[in-house]
């Protein structure tokens, strides 16, 4: 009965420890961090960007990971035009986007809970501005899609 209690004991802070690990693993990215992503294409490798309010940013593309920070002007901007644009995920699409069948990306960005569509078919000025962000974000760290030829693939996203 004793060896049952104790087995029963270990088991459960085993399963208490594995449920502290997957909570931590998800705290990984702070709530206040805005991730951009692209999707990469056919022919292409995407990117992360990972944005905190302060300009720190860390981000992935097919040339690999690095750090860098953002200008204290575009940081404001864009975490303005993200509280503006709120909630995310209703941002509209804008009907009818064309895009390439070889060289089409999608983009979007995710803050805590909430993710948009495509934003790089904005359907409204709300999510126009949050591409042009976007732009200027990657453009200011010289983050590209990579030809699938010439770059390594993304690491998982693991949250």
């Amino acid at each position: 009965m004793n060896q049952l209690f104790f087995k029963s004991l270990l088991g459960l802070a085993g399963i208490s420890f594995l449920l502290c690990l997957s909570q931590s693993a998800m705290a990984l990215v702070r709530s206040d961090v805005v991730i951009i992503v692209n999707s990469g294409s056919t022919n292409t490798i995407g990117y992360r960007i990972y944005v905190s309010p302060s300009g720190e940013v860390n981000y992935v593309d097919g040339k690999g990971s690095n750090r860098g920070k953002l200008s204290h002007k575009l940081t404001q901007k864009f975490f303005r035009d993200v509280k503006i644009a709120e909630p995310l995920s209703n941002l509209p699409v804008k009907l009818g986007c064309a895009k390439s069948v070889s060289f089409g990306t999608t983009t979007t960005i995710k803050l805590a809970e909430q993710q948009s569509q495509d934003i790089s078919c904005p359907g409204n000025g709300k999510a126009k501005q949050l591409d042009n962000d976007v732009i200027a974000i990657a453009k200011a760290l010289n983050v590209v899609n990579v030809s699938k030829s010439q770059g390594k693939p993304l690491p998982p996203q693991n949250f």
